[in-house]
C-alpha cells in the first residue's frame, strides 16, 4: 500500500465537519507514520481508536492525533450500510445573516432613496418595512438562545407590523390615507393568541395564525396595486403578480396544515429551523424581498417619469395638452384606422387683447382657464382638447358626421359665453369663434387639416365672431391636393372680407 505522509509534522484541522460511520472511522485510523503497520488495540493505542469510533458513530466530526511521528487523521466517506448523512448544502445559519444583511442594506437604499426625493411618501413606507422585518428576522435566529417573550411573541409582533407597513406603502403609492386599523390589526391579533395556551403551545394554530396574517397582507398589497392598473406602469405588473403569488402560498399553508397536523413541539425549538426544507424556504424569501424591493423603487421611477413626461405635455395655465402633445395625438388618430369621419376644431377668443388691456392680464388668464374647463366639459367622449399658444385652441374629435361635429362646436361656443358675460362681478363678456374642418378617415397630415380649420376660423372672424363656420367639403380629403385652395363658396367681396380679417 502507497504510503501517505502529511507534509509538515502538525495538522491543523479545519473545523469542517464530516459523518463517520463507526467502521470507516475505525479503518481511517490503521496507518501509521510509515503507511505499513495498522493501529490496532495491540499497539496501545485502543483508547484513541476507540474514541474516534465513539465520535465517528455520535457526530460529524475531523480529529487530528499527533503522537510521536504519527499522525492519525480521521476523514471518510459513506460508508454502505450506515445510517448517514452529509452536511446541507444549505446552511441556514448562513443564509439567516445573509438575508439579514441584504434586508438592511434595502431597507437602507430606500429610505435613501426617500430621503432624496420626500414627496414620494411611499418609499419611507416601504423602506421602512424592510428594516423592520429584518429586526424581526433577527429576533426569530435567536429562538432558544434569548427568552421566548422575545424570540417569538415580540418577533411575530415586529413581523406582523412589517407586512402592514409594506401595505401601507402600497395605499399610500395609490393615494389612499394610512390606516390604524391596517397597521395594528396583525400584531394585536399575535398578542391575543399569545394569553391563550391552547393556540400558543399548538404549533399548528401558530402556523395557522402566522399564515393567515401573512396572507392577508401580502393579497392586499396585491389588491391595492391592481385598483391603480389604470396608470400605465410596467412594473406594478410583476409586482401584483409576486405579492399574489406569496399571499396566495400563505393561505395553501392553512388546509395542509388542517389536514396534516404538526407534531408537538416546543415553542424554543432551534431545530425545527435547522431543517433542510426551512433552508429552501429561507433562500426563496431572501429572493422575494430582493425582487419586490427592486420593483418598489422601479415603480416609483416609472410614475416619477411619467408625472414629468405629461408635465412636459401639458400647458401649465389650463391643464390641456400643449401644442405638441395635441398635434402628435392628432396625427396618431389621422392615420389609426377608425369608422366614420375625423373632425378638427380651432378656436379662438374674440378680442382677446382688449380684455387684457381692459381687465388685467390675471382677468385674462382666468378666461383662459374658464374657456379650458368649458371646452372639456363640453366635448363629446372620446374628443381630446389642446392649447396652441396665446388664446387659441383645438380639438379634434372621431367619429361624428358633419352636423354632429358642428353641434359639439355650438354647445362650446354658447356654453362660454354664458359663463363669461360677468367674472366676479365684472361684465368681460367674452366670446368664441370656431373653424370646423371635416375629413375622412383615409391616412394623411394633420397640417392640410389644420389649415382648412384655420381658414374656416378666419371666415367666421370676418362675419361677426361668436360663430362657428365650417370647411365648403362635407368630407375633405386628407391628402392636400391643388384643388383644397378653394374653401369658401363665397363672392369676391366675402374672399376680400376674410383676408381684411386675418390682416
Amino acid at each position: 500500500m502507497r504510503r501517505c505522509r502529511p507534509a509538515s509534522s502538525s495538522i491543523m484541522c479545519p473545523p469542517v465537519q464530516w459523518r463517520l460511520s463507526p467502521r470507516v472511522a475505525h479503518w481511517a485510523l490503521r496507518f501509521d507514520d510509515d503507511g505499513v503497520a495498522p493501529w490496532s488495540a495491540g499497539r496501545g493505542d485502543a483508547a484513541v481508536c476507540q474514541t474516534v469510533t465513539q465520535l465517528g458513530a455520535a457526530t460529524a466530526v475531523t480529529t487530528a492525533f499527533t503522537n510521536h511521528r504519527k499522525q492519525i487523521v480521521a476523514a471518510a466517506w459513506y460508508s454502505a450500510g450506515d445510517r448517514v448523512r452529509t452536511m446541507p448544502l444549505l446552511y441556514v445559519p448562513t443564509i439567516y445573516v445573509l438575508m439579514l444583511a441584504v434586508m438592511v442594506l434595502l431597507g437602507a437604499l430606500t429610505v435613501f432613496a426617500w430621503l432624496q426625493n420626500r414627496a414620494v411618501r411611499a418609499l419611507g413606507w416601504w423602506g421602512g418595512a424592510v428594516l423592520v422585518m429584518a429586526a424581526a428576522l433577527g429576533l426569530l435566529c435567536l429562538r432558544g438562545v434569548i427568552p421566548d417573550v422575545y424570540s417569538v411573541d415580540l418577533a411575530y409582533v415586529v413581523l406582523f407590523t412589517a407586512c402592514a407597513l409594506m401595505l401601507e406603502g402600497a395605499r399610500c403609492f395609490e393615494g389612499r390615507r394610512a390606516s390604524p386599523f391596517l397597521l395594528l390589526a396583525g400584531a394585536v391579533t399575535w398578542i391575543a393568541v399569545c394569553q391563550v395556551p391552547a393556540l400558543y403551545e399548538s404549533a399548528t394554530a401558530r402556523m395557522i395564525v402566522v399564515s393567515a396574517a401573512m396572507g392577508f397582507y401580502s393579497l392586499g398589497c396585491a389588491y391595492v396595486l391592481w385598483t391603480g392598473r389604470a396608470e400605465p406602469l410596467l412594473s406594478r405588473w410583476p409586482l401584483i403578480v409576486l405579492t399574489a403569488l406569496g399571499g396566495g402560498l400563505f393561505l395553501v399553508r392553512i388546509p395542509l396544515a388542517v389536514a396534516h397536523p404538526l407534531a408537538a413541539a416546543p415553542v424554543t425549538s432551534f431545530e425545527a429551523l435547522q431543517s433542510f426544507w426551512f433552508a429552501i424556504v429561507s433562500t426563496f424569501t431572501l429572493l422575494f424581498i430582493i425582487a419586490i424591493s427592486y420593483l418598489f423603487l422601479a415603480l416609483t421611477k416609472e410614475r416619477s417619469e411619467l408625472v414629468h413626461k405629461r408635465a412636459s405635455m401639458t400647458d401649465a395655465l389650463t391643464g390641456l395638452a400643449n401644442r405638441r402633445a395635441f398635434l402628435e395625438f392628432a396625427e396618431r388618430c389621422l392615420k389609426a384606422p377608425a369608422n366614420g369621419t375625423i373632425a378638427f376644431l380651432l378656436f379662438d377668443l374674440d378680442l382677446f387683447k382688449s380684455i387684457n388691456d381692459t381687465h388685467g392680464h390675471a382677468m385674462g388668464d382666468r378666461v383662459l382657464r374658464l374657456f379650458a374647463q368649458t371646452l372639456s366639459a363640453s366635448l363629446p367622449r372620446g374628443g381630446v382638447a389642446g392649447r396652441l399658444g396665446g388664446e387659441e385652441f383645438a380639438a379634434i374629435l372621431k367619429g361624428p358626421d358633419r352636423q354632429a361635429a358642428i353641434a359639439a362646436a355650438e354647445r362650446v361656443r354658447e356654453s362660454f359665453a354664458a359663463a363669461a358675460r360677468v367674472m366676479d362681478g365684472v361684465a368681460v363678456a367674452a366670446t368664441v369663434s370656431v373653424g370646423l374642418a371635416h375629413a375622412d378617415s383615409a391616412p394623411a397630415g394633420i397640417e392640410a387639416l389644420c389649415e382648412r380649420a384655420d381658414k374656416a376660423l378666419y371666415t367666421a372672424k370676418a362675419l361677426g365672431r361668436n360663430r362657428v363656420e365650417s370647411a365648403v367639403d362635407d368630407l375633405v380629403p386628407l391628402v392636400p391636393d391643388a384643388s383644397a385652395d378653394r374653401l369658401i363658396p363665397s363672392s369676391q367681396d366675402a374672399r376680400a372680407a376674410t383676408k381684411q380679417a386675418a390682416a
